[in-house]
């Protein structure tokens, strides 16, 4: 019965997705790169209309430096070399539909909580966020060739690590 109603899927091979151009691959990267530290940099004007105790307020606004900082360092990338783009971030269109309805629901919640609850969110969202940091820079370092830009990778994917153990440890029970 199961099966006439296509619900049982018969193995299938699919091939390999064919591979980008190292530019594109790179291009991409930094777009959501990019897209993320600009998110992040505003981040702590959130705590200009919502309380949150200290250490979290101290850590959301150090965060929120590091991303300013990060995010002019890519802007100075792109002055350099001008065939670098942070416009395409490469994502099939589901994907950044469910990106997009994701930071708007995150959003909501955060602005209608308000206490603990709304420190447990914003910790929770910003250690989402800071490791996909660690990863995507991870990630990038293999496409990138510019050793200064290289650098400025590891150097980002080990801060956003670290602030994803911290933030971590703010979740910790006690």
């Amino acid at each position: 019965m199961l099966a006439s109603a296509g619900c049982i899927a018969t193995p299938t091979s699919t091939p390999a997705p064919p591979t980008l151009p190292a530019a594109q691959q790179r291009d991409e990267g930094y777009a959501l790169l990019y897209k993320l530290m600009s998110d992040e940099s505003n981040v702590s004007k959130l705590l200009i209309i919502k309380h949150a105790d200290e250490p979290i307020h101290g850590l959301v606004k150090e965060i929120s430096d590091f991303a300013k900082d990060a995010k002019k360092q890519m802007d100075e990338f792109k002055k350099a070399d001008g065939a670098l783009s942070f416009d395409a971030s490469g994502l099939p269109a589901a994907e950044q539909e469910a990106r997009e309805l994701t930071s708007k629901t995150d959003a909501k919640e955060l602005l209608t909580s308000s206490g603990k609850v709304f420190e447990l969110r914003l910790v929770f969202t910003q250690a989402q966020a800071m490791g996909y940091g660690a990863d995507l820079s991870k990630a990038m370092e293999t496409h990138e060739d510019n050793p200064s830009c290289k650098d400025f990778l590891t150097s980002v994917a080990q801060r956003c690590g670290q602030f994803r153990d911290r933030l971590m440890g703010v979740l910790g029970v006690k």
